[in-house]
């Protein structure tokens, strides 16, 4: 059995003991391992942030039943086939994104992730700085090795977003929504941002790097003057003086990406798109888009099945637009 794994197994021991001493002897009669690989499996829970006491006559316990946000917390909240099993957990890191990237170079596998409690350089898209502050958000990025061409990853972005506004849809926030193509708003400002990457040949995908994040325990004072009119989090959107446990949000955010990723390759970037208008803060309205070719303002009309935006302007005229930057505020 791997160090990893009974790792986890010794927590699972250790919660459903609900706060009792939980013998040494027991430990290693259930795990198969000897004492001393017991005291080693503790230190790894106590790095991750889990309170332990020791008792020479009576065992270990558990004192505290919050869940630190770390690699064994996550993953005990997974159901998911490969997503998140090979999972990499960061006190710090330039960026999620470019630690993957290396890790995809070196042959890491599909639903490989990486997660980070702080970002130094956290980046979104177009180049953008992403705030990414420690102790405050979900700042994720998930491998995959699809069998696409590289005309077809845009769906993936799609997707992705599809991903996020499912797991946020139990909250019931108000105002909550994708923005096309794949920024997630509420009331109109920004709470999630999601960058993908790609490494392609001519007419095959080698990987795609999924970079997610999402604001969750910001308050006002966590934002830069700048940005507040902007930015917003979980915490200030739901108006309840209660902190969001970040573990859990992060393993309900693996298990829908596995979910819709499985779904998507199965149906096509049709059903995503489908799913995607379920949350569509964008369609139906005037909008300006940002893109290579310049700016436009017209009427979102509507998504193809391939995540193109059908946009039509102020002169009657229809365009079909593969990425850009959309606008809703000005207008």
């Amino acid at each position: 059995m791997t160090h990893k794994d009974t790792s986890k197994e010794m927590l699972a021991i250790l919660q459903k003991a609900s706060g009792n001493y939980v013998s040494g002897e027991y430990l290693s009669q259930c795990l198969g391992i000897t004492r001393a690989a017991i005291w080693k499996r503790m230190a790894v829970l106590k790095k991750e942030g889990f309170v332990i006491e020791a008792s020479t006559r009576k065992g270990y316990r558990l004192c505290e039943q919050t869940r630190p946000y770390g690699r064994l917390s996550v993953q005990q909240g997974l159901v998911t086939r490969s997503f998140g099993r090979e999972l990499k957990f960061l006190e710090t890191v330039d960026s999620t994104n470019n630690y993957l990237k290396q890790m995809a170079y070196e042959g890491a596998p599909e639903g490989t992730v990486v997660l980070a409690d702080e970002q130094t350089a956290g980046r979104g898209r177009l180049g953008r700085s992403f705030l990414s502050s420690p102790g405050k958000g979900i700042w994720m990025s998930l491998l995959l090795r699809p069998e696409l061409h590289p005309s077809q990853v845009h769906s993936l972005t799609l997707a992705a977003s599809v991903a996020v506004a499912r797991v946020l849809e139990p909250l019931n926030i108000p105002g909550c929504g994708i923005k096309w193509p794949n920024d997630i708003l509420i009331g109109g400002k920004k709470v999630c941002g999601i960058l993908t990457e790609m490494s392609a040949e001519m007419d095959r995908v080698a990987w795609v790097i999924i970079g997610i994040g999402l604001n969750v325990n910001h308050t006002a004072q966590d934002f830069p003057e700048d940005l507040k009119e902007l930015a917003t989090s979980l915490y200030l959107s739901r108006g309840i003086d209660e902190f969001l446990e970040r573990s859990s949000l992060a393993a309900n955010m693996i298990n829908q990406l596995e979910e819709i990723y499985l779904n998507y390759l199965e149906k096509g970037s049709s059903w995503v798109v489908e799913q995607w208008k379920k949350y569509n803060l964008t369609l139906g309205k005037r909008v300006r888009l940002i893109s290579t070719a310049g700016e436009m303002v017209g009427c979102a009309e509507d998504l193809l099945p391939d995540g193109r935006l059908i946009l039509v302007d102020d002169s009657r005229q229809r365009h079909e637009v593969l990425s850009g930057e959309i606008s809703l505020r000005e207008l």
